[in-house]
């Protein structure tokens, strides 16, 4: 396996591939559950869960004999208000299973790009995951404050904001997941 180095992933521009294959995720990691809340007030902002097995059997059989999608789950676009450019800080919820392997050192970085411009970077360390488990945080992101005029270009550009988020166990880059953002639901 070659592994990607963690000063790789500090680019200024969004990567333009990813930067690992699904296969290096050795550790079986699945996400299976994701919420963003506003916690100044506690609202929702966005929730989304995988299929309970039963109904991932079903979904593999009706697509049986068709090609694999390699970047399958490793992509999500949103779409949001204009309002969250000016929240100030948001908790993210992320469960996930680990497979028979202990998960040392778990690590989270994930860049925030407008265009080819950084807007934040995140960091956050889920530290050691024991095997065949379940596993649940929240991860507070403190957002920076934007610029009237930044902000305007964000929602009239939709899906020009971007981010990578890359997941390392001791170090070494096992999983690449990207998104793109727009800002202009509920026009």
């Amino acid at each position: 396996i070659s592994y990607v180095l963690m000063s790789c992933c500090l680019r200024k521009t969004p990567a333009t591939d990813y930067l690992c294959k699904p296969e290096d995720n050795i550790f079986n990691i699945d996400f299976t559950r994701f919420k963003i809340r506003d916690l100044e007030t506690g609202t929702v902002l966005f929730e989304i869960a995988k299929p309970s097995t039963s109904d991932q059997e079903e979904e593999e059989e009706d697509t049986a004999g068709g090609e694999l999608d390699t970047s399958a789950g490793r992509f999500v676009r949103y779409q949001f208000t204009p309002a969250f450019l000016r929240l100030r800080t948001v908790g993210a919820t992320v469960e996930f299973t680990v497979g028979n392997k202990p998960v040392t050192s778990f690590r989270m970085i994930e860049r925030h790009y407008f265009r080819d411009h950084v807007l934040k970077s995140f960091d956050f360390d889920f530290g050691f995951c024991i095997p065949n488990s379940r596993n649940t945080c929240e991860h507070i992101y403190e957002f920076p404050q934007l610029s009237e005029d930044l902000i305007r270009q964000m929602v009239d550009n939709p899906y020009e904001t971007r981010s990578d988020s890359f997941y390392f166990v001791d170090n070494k880059l096992i999983m690449h997941n990207k998104a793109d953002y727009a800002y202009n639901g509920g026009q």
